[in-house]
């Protein structure tokens, strides 16, 4: 993961083991943290496009063994 999606998830899990009710972040923290958000979507749906262009072949064989 990106480092402000790390840093956003180690401030979260801080806030919850002292049962913090709050949860403030800065405006350059939450833009950081949605660029990274960002990125991530962008790179999720160059592989999904790049996936549905280069499908997967797949061959089966089936074989009727000893069957006669």
């Amino acid at each position: 993961m990106s480092l402000h999606i790390n840093r956003f998830v180690d401030r979260l899990k801080a806030h919850e083991s002292r049962a913090a009710r709050d949860f403030v972040m800065t405006i350059q923290d939450a833009r950081d943290l949605h660029a990274d958000i960002t990125k991530l979507l962008m790179q999720l749906q160059v592989m999904a496009e790049q996936r549905s262009r280069d499908p997967e072949v797949i061959a089966m064989e089936i074989t009727g063994g000893g069957f006669k």
